[in-house]
Protein backbone atom coordinates (compact mmCIF):
# COMPACT_ATOMS: atom_id res chain seq x y z
CA UNK A 1 0.00 0.00 0.00
CA UNK A 2 0.90 3.70 -0.88
CA UNK A 3 2.38 5.62 2.44
CA UNK A 4 1.70 9.27 2.75
CA UNK A 5 3.18 11.66 4.92
CA UNK A 6 1.08 13.40 7.52
CA UNK A 7 2.55 16.81 9.35
CA UNK A 8 0.48 18.38 11.98
CA UNK A 9 1.04 21.66 12.35
CA UNK A 10 -0.26 22.46 15.93
CA UNK A 11 -0.43 26.76 16.66
CA UNK A 12 2.09 28.49 14.37
CA UNK A 13 1.62 32.14 15.21
CA UNK A 14 -2.33 31.38 15.72
CA UNK A 15 -4.67 33.18 17.85
CA UNK A 16 -7.19 31.74 20.77
CA UNK A 17 -9.68 34.30 19.70
CA UNK A 18 -10.30 31.95 16.22
CA UNK A 19 -9.96 28.64 18.56
CA UNK A 20 -9.24 28.51 22.14
CA UNK A 21 -7.29 25.12 22.00
CA UNK A 22 -4.71 26.59 20.35
CA UNK A 23 -1.48 25.02 22.56
CA UNK A 24 1.54 27.31 23.45
CA UNK A 25 3.29 25.89 26.68
CA UNK A 26 5.53 23.38 25.79
CA UNK A 27 3.35 20.90 27.92
CA UNK A 28 -0.04 21.50 25.78
CA UNK A 29 2.29 21.62 22.37
CA UNK A 30 4.09 18.27 23.98
CA UNK A 31 0.43 16.57 24.49
CA UNK A 32 -1.04 17.72 21.00
CA UNK A 33 2.26 15.94 19.23
CA UNK A 34 1.42 13.13 21.07
CA UNK A 35 -2.83 13.17 20.24
CA UNK A 36 -1.74 13.65 16.23
CA UNK A 37 0.98 10.84 16.20
CA UNK A 38 -1.73 8.59 17.91
CA UNK A 39 -3.89 9.90 14.73
CA UNK A 40 -1.44 9.26 11.71
CA UNK A 41 0.99 12.16 11.71
CA UNK A 42 4.57 11.24 11.60
CA UNK A 43 5.60 15.00 11.69
CA UNK A 44 4.95 17.74 14.20
CA UNK A 45 5.54 21.71 13.26
CA UNK A 46 5.45 23.90 15.76
CA UNK A 47 6.61 27.65 17.01
CA UNK A 48 7.49 28.66 20.22
CA UNK A 49 5.17 30.95 22.23
CA UNK A 50 5.34 32.92 25.68
CA UNK A 51 2.61 32.11 28.21
CA UNK A 52 0.21 34.82 26.74
CA UNK A 53 0.66 33.61 23.07
CA UNK A 54 3.11 36.14 21.69
CA UNK A 55 5.82 34.75 19.66
CA UNK A 56 8.89 33.58 21.51
CA UNK A 57 12.60 32.22 19.89
CA UNK A 58 13.36 30.57 23.25
CA UNK A 59 15.68 27.55 23.23
CA UNK A 60 14.87 26.88 26.35
CA UNK A 61 10.90 26.88 25.06
CA UNK A 62 12.15 24.66 22.37
CA UNK A 63 14.23 22.29 24.04
CA UNK A 64 12.10 21.45 26.49
CA UNK A 65 8.92 21.04 24.31
CA UNK A 66 11.61 18.70 22.04
CA UNK A 67 12.24 16.65 25.09
CA UNK A 68 8.61 16.19 26.18
CA UNK A 69 7.76 14.57 22.96
CA UNK A 70 11.09 12.30 22.42
CA UNK A 71 10.22 10.84 25.70
CA UNK A 72 6.55 9.17 24.33
CA UNK A 73 7.34 8.47 20.96
CA UNK A 74 9.73 9.17 17.83
CA UNK A 75 8.20 12.06 15.83
CA UNK A 76 9.96 13.76 13.26
CA UNK A 77 9.97 17.68 15.04
CA UNK A 78 10.10 20.40 12.82
CA UNK A 79 10.76 23.97 14.41
CA UNK A 80 10.18 26.89 11.99
CA UNK A 81 12.72 29.80 11.37
CA UNK A 82 10.11 32.58 10.50
CA UNK A 83 10.42 35.80 12.15
CA UNK A 84 8.98 39.38 12.76
CA UNK A 85 10.20 42.64 11.28
CA UNK A 86 12.46 43.92 13.98
CA UNK A 87 14.07 40.06 14.79
CA UNK A 88 17.60 39.81 13.33
CA UNK A 89 18.92 36.36 11.90
CA UNK A 90 21.43 35.97 14.57
CA UNK A 91 17.91 35.50 16.68
CA UNK A 92 17.17 32.26 14.71
CA UNK A 93 20.45 30.95 14.40
CA UNK A 94 21.69 31.17 18.10
CA UNK A 95 18.39 29.12 18.69
CA UNK A 96 18.92 26.65 16.12
CA UNK A 97 22.90 26.57 17.60
CA UNK A 98 22.07 26.58 21.00
CA UNK A 99 19.45 23.89 21.76
CA UNK A 100 20.66 21.08 23.93
CA UNK A 101 20.11 18.41 21.10
CA UNK A 102 19.48 19.67 17.64
CA UNK A 103 16.31 19.21 16.10
CA UNK A 104 15.63 17.31 13.16
CA UNK A 105 13.74 19.85 10.76
CA UNK A 106 12.70 23.29 10.30
CA UNK A 107 11.04 25.25 8.00
CA UNK A 108 12.91 28.27 5.84
CA UNK A 109 10.92 30.33 3.93
CA UNK A 110 12.84 31.49 0.74
CA UNK A 111 12.31 34.61 0.72
CA UNK A 112 10.35 37.80 2.40
CA UNK A 113 6.87 37.74 3.29
CA UNK A 114 4.47 40.49 2.33
CA UNK A 115 1.30 41.58 3.36
CA UNK A 116 -0.71 44.57 3.61
CA UNK A 117 -3.55 43.55 6.53
CA UNK A 118 -5.81 45.54 8.00
CA UNK A 119 -5.09 48.07 10.95
CA UNK A 120 -6.84 46.36 13.72
CA UNK A 121 -7.22 49.82 14.75
CA UNK A 122 -8.64 51.26 12.00
CA UNK A 123 -6.95 53.93 9.28
CA UNK A 124 -7.00 50.96 6.17
CA UNK A 125 -4.35 48.68 5.76
CA UNK A 126 -0.05 48.67 6.73
CA UNK A 127 2.88 47.13 4.80
CA UNK A 128 4.06 43.86 7.14
CA UNK A 129 7.38 42.05 6.50
CA UNK A 130 8.48 38.64 7.54
CA UNK A 131 12.56 39.27 6.22
CA UNK A 132 14.41 36.47 4.71
CA UNK A 133 17.11 38.10 2.65
CA UNK A 134 20.05 35.83 0.67
CA UNK A 135 22.10 36.66 3.07
CA UNK A 136 19.81 35.75 5.99
CA UNK A 137 18.90 32.38 4.10
CA UNK A 138 22.63 31.41 3.94
CA UNK A 139 23.26 32.07 7.86
CA UNK A 140 20.15 29.77 8.53
CA UNK A 141 21.19 27.13 5.93
CA UNK A 142 24.87 27.08 7.44
CA UNK A 143 23.54 26.62 11.01
CA UNK A 144 21.22 23.86 9.92
CA UNK A 145 24.18 22.09 8.31
CA UNK A 146 26.35 22.25 11.58
CA UNK A 147 24.24 20.84 13.42
CA UNK A 148 22.73 18.04 11.02
CA UNK A 149 19.14 19.66 10.99
CA UNK A 150 17.03 19.35 7.54
CA UNK A 151 16.64 22.88 6.40
CA UNK A 152 12.71 22.25 4.69
CA UNK A 153 12.75 24.76 1.49
CA UNK A 154 9.22 26.34 1.62
CA UNK A 155 8.08 28.16 -1.29
CA UNK A 156 4.68 29.93 -1.16
CA UNK A 157 5.08 31.37 -4.85
CA UNK A 158 7.04 30.80 -7.92
CA UNK A 159 9.62 33.69 -6.87
CA UNK A 160 10.06 31.90 -4.17
CA UNK A 161 10.54 28.44 -5.90
CA UNK A 162 12.86 30.00 -8.28
CA UNK A 163 14.99 31.02 -5.14
CA UNK A 164 14.85 27.14 -4.19
CA UNK A 165 16.21 26.30 -7.99
CA UNK A 166 18.61 28.75 -7.13
CA UNK A 167 20.35 27.50 -4.25
CA UNK A 168 19.63 24.43 -5.18
CA UNK A 169 21.72 24.85 -8.41
CA UNK A 170 24.25 26.94 -6.26
CA UNK A 171 24.40 23.80 -3.77
CA UNK A 172 23.89 25.98 -0.71
CA UNK A 173 20.75 23.83 -0.44
CA UNK A 174 21.90 20.18 -0.43
CA UNK A 175 19.17 18.04 -1.52
CA UNK A 176 16.44 19.18 -4.37
CA UNK A 177 14.14 15.64 -3.33
CA UNK A 178 11.68 17.11 -1.37
CA UNK A 179 9.48 20.59 -0.81
CA UNK A 180 7.15 22.44 1.82
CA UNK A 181 4.76 23.47 -1.18
CA UNK A 182 2.35 26.40 0.61
CA UNK A 183 0.32 28.25 -1.55
CA UNK A 184 -1.58 29.90 1.34
CA UNK A 185 -2.88 33.46 0.03
CA UNK A 186 -6.61 34.27 -0.69
CA UNK A 187 -7.65 36.63 -3.51
CA UNK A 188 -7.92 40.12 -2.20
CA UNK A 189 -6.38 39.27 1.18
CA UNK A 190 -3.26 41.85 0.88
CA UNK A 191 -0.68 38.80 0.54
CA UNK A 192 1.99 38.95 -2.24
CA UNK A 193 2.00 35.37 -2.80
CA UNK A 194 0.24 32.63 -4.51
CA UNK A 195 -3.77 31.95 -3.24
CA UNK A 196 -3.84 28.54 -2.62
CA UNK A 197 -6.59 27.09 -5.82
CA UNK A 198 -5.76 24.10 -7.90
CA UNK A 199 -4.13 26.39 -10.48
CA UNK A 200 -2.06 27.57 -8.74
CA UNK A 201 -1.28 24.38 -6.70
CA UNK A 202 -0.26 22.42 -9.80
CA UNK A 203 1.55 25.19 -11.04
CA UNK A 204 4.16 25.16 -8.48
CA UNK A 205 4.57 21.57 -8.28
CA UNK A 206 4.23 21.09 -12.30
CA UNK A 207 7.27 23.31 -12.31
CA UNK A 208 8.90 21.71 -9.92
CA UNK A 209 8.44 18.19 -11.41
CA UNK A 210 10.15 19.43 -14.47
CA UNK A 211 13.21 20.35 -12.43
CA UNK A 212 13.44 17.56 -9.92
CA UNK A 213 11.77 14.65 -11.97
CA UNK A 214 12.37 12.54 -8.55
CA UNK A 215 11.14 15.02 -5.91
CA UNK A 216 8.23 14.94 -3.84
CA UNK A 217 6.32 17.80 -1.77
CA UNK A 218 4.36 18.04 1.07
CA UNK A 219 1.06 20.74 0.77
CA UNK A 220 -1.28 23.29 2.74
CA UNK A 221 -3.20 26.25 2.32
CA UNK A 222 -4.87 28.23 4.80
CA UNK A 223 -8.51 28.10 5.79
CA UNK A 224 -11.29 26.68 3.88
CA UNK A 225 -8.18 26.08 0.64
CA UNK A 226 -6.11 23.97 3.45
CA UNK A 227 -8.37 20.67 2.95
CA UNK A 228 -9.29 21.66 -0.76
CA UNK A 229 -5.28 21.21 -1.52
CA UNK A 230 -4.80 18.30 1.10
CA UNK A 231 -7.20 16.30 -1.15
CA UNK A 232 -5.28 16.98 -4.46
CA UNK A 233 -2.23 16.26 -2.53
CA UNK A 234 -3.97 12.62 -1.15
CA UNK A 235 -5.53 12.01 -4.80
CA UNK A 236 -2.29 13.07 -6.52
CA UNK A 237 0.42 11.17 -4.54
CA UNK A 238 1.91 14.17 -2.40
CA UNK A 239 1.81 14.59 1.10
CA UNK A 240 0.05 17.12 3.25
CA UNK A 241 0.20 19.52 6.40
CA UNK A 242 -2.66 19.91 8.26
CA UNK A 243 -3.69 21.38 11.91
CA UNK A 244 -4.25 24.40 14.01
CA UNK A 245 -1.96 26.49 12.44
CA UNK A 246 -3.34 25.95 8.82
CA UNK A 247 -6.65 26.60 10.31
CA UNK A 248 -8.70 27.14 13.39
CA UNK A 249 -11.91 24.98 11.78
CA UNK A 250 -12.50 21.43 9.91
CA UNK A 251 -14.78 21.28 7.11
CA UNK A 252 -17.47 19.76 8.93
CA UNK A 253 -16.46 20.99 12.88
CA UNK A 254 -16.22 24.92 13.36
CA UNK A 255 -14.58 24.86 16.56
CA UNK A 256 -12.25 21.08 16.52
CA UNK A 257 -10.82 20.49 19.76
CA UNK A 258 -7.23 19.64 18.64
CA UNK A 259 -4.87 19.05 15.55
CA UNK A 260 -5.34 15.76 15.72
CA UNK A 261 -8.97 15.94 14.64
CA UNK A 262 -7.44 17.51 11.14
CA UNK A 263 -5.01 14.35 11.35
CA UNK A 264 -7.86 11.99 11.58
CA UNK A 265 -9.90 13.75 8.49
CA UNK A 266 -6.47 13.65 6.45
CA UNK A 267 -5.83 9.62 7.49
CA UNK A 268 -9.53 8.93 6.69
CA UNK A 269 -8.89 10.25 3.10
CA UNK A 270 -5.75 8.92 2.45
CA UNK A 271 -7.22 5.43 3.21
CA UNK A 272 -10.05 6.03 1.07
CA UNK A 273 -7.82 6.58 -1.68
CA UNK A 274 -5.43 3.52 -0.92
CA UNK A 275 -3.16 5.56 1.13
CA UNK A 276 -1.81 4.69 4.41
CA UNK A 277 -0.28 7.04 7.39
CA UNK A 278 3.59 6.63 7.11
CA UNK A 279 5.73 6.38 10.11
CA UNK A 280 7.94 8.54 11.35
CA UNK A 281 10.76 6.25 10.16
CA UNK A 282 8.92 5.97 7.03
CA UNK A 283 8.73 9.65 6.51
CA UNK A 284 12.49 10.39 7.23
CA UNK A 285 13.24 7.73 4.31
CA UNK A 286 10.42 9.25 1.80
CA UNK A 287 11.62 12.72 2.62
CA UNK A 288 15.31 12.10 2.87
CA UNK A 289 16.00 14.12 5.93
CA UNK A 290 19.39 14.28 7.14
CA UNK A 291 20.38 12.12 10.54
CA UNK A 292 20.32 14.25 13.37
CA UNK A 293 23.80 14.72 15.11
CA UNK A 294 24.55 13.94 18.77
Amino acid sequence: MDTIVIKACLNGGRGREANPNVPWTPVEVAQEAVRCYEAGASIVHFHARTPEGGISYDPEWYAQTDALIRAQCDLVLNHTTARQASVPVETVTKYLLETPEPVEMVSLNLGMGVRWPINAAGGGRRTSISPNSYEDILATLDACYRRGTFPEPAVHDMGMLNNAITLMREGSIRSSRYFLVEPSAHWGDGRQALPGTPKNYFLITDTIHDFYPEATWLAHSSGAQTFMIGAIAIATGAHLRVGFEDSPFLPNNPKPTSSAQFVEWAAALARAHGREPATPAQARELLGLLPAVG
